[in-house]
């Protein structure tokens, strides 16, 4: 796991909302481990996994603790048919259904069934792409450390997040790490504050 060891990038969020215990924790990775993809038209999966491993679901309860730190892994899968080639095998059931049929005309609606029906025995034969975020929540500090950078992966994980754990996941902006770092300071005054201008006026 990068975020363990090696040079990674991270991402700092708050996380707000009840602290759950070792009992309720392993519970929402359980509850929402990542599963394969099953027949069907489904395009991407998601659900956590072990930070060792992603195979490993769901995380075992022995690798999750580190000291104050719950320490996870959020597996994000997609499989995708190329437009293409999707068209091309279409094509080609269309003129065996017509041909079979000696039908000189497909209506719409047959032809999105027949589509789909392609669709899905396509998406049997694509390996997915898996994408792994990694987790570290300071259980005792509120704070979350991942490797997620991408808007779409941050917001694959504040959902999730909050759908396993009851917990909301924000950006840790400068204004929100100024408020838990000096919580004497009001609100009005973080407001009021300007900012230090660092050059050097000439005599």
């Amino acid at each position: 796991m990068s975020i363990l060891q090696g040079t990674v990038s991270l991402k700092r969020f708050v996380v707000l909302g009840p602290v759950p215990d070792e009992a309720d924790l392993q519970a929402g990775l359980e509850q929402d481990q990542f599963r394969p993809f099953h027949d069907g038209l489904e395009e991407e999966r998601m659900g956590w996994c072990d930070w060792r491993n992603p195979l490993i679901t769901p995380p075992h309860a022995d690798w999750v603790g580190q000291e104050r730190y719950a320490v996870f892994a959020l597996r994000i899968d997609s499989r995708r048919v190329p437009a293409s080639l999707l068209r091309a095998h279409v094509d080609l059931r269309l003129q065996a259904l017509m041909q079979q049929k000696d039908l000189a005309f497909v209506g719409r609606e047959a032809r999105i069934s027949l589509a789909d029906e392609v669709k899905v025995e396509l998406l049997q034969k694509v390996l997915p792409t898996p994408r792994v975020v990694e987790v570290a929540w300071d259980l005792k500090g509120g704070a979350l450390w991942t490797t997620a950078s991408s808007s779409k992966a941050q917001g694959a994980l504040t959902a999730l997040f909050m759908k396993s754990f009851g917990c909301e996941v924000h950006p840790l902006a400068p204004m929100i790490l100024a408020g838990r770092l000096c919580p004497a300071l009001s609100t009005e005054g973080l407001m009021a504050l300007d900012p230090l201008d660092l050059e050097l006026e000439e005599a």
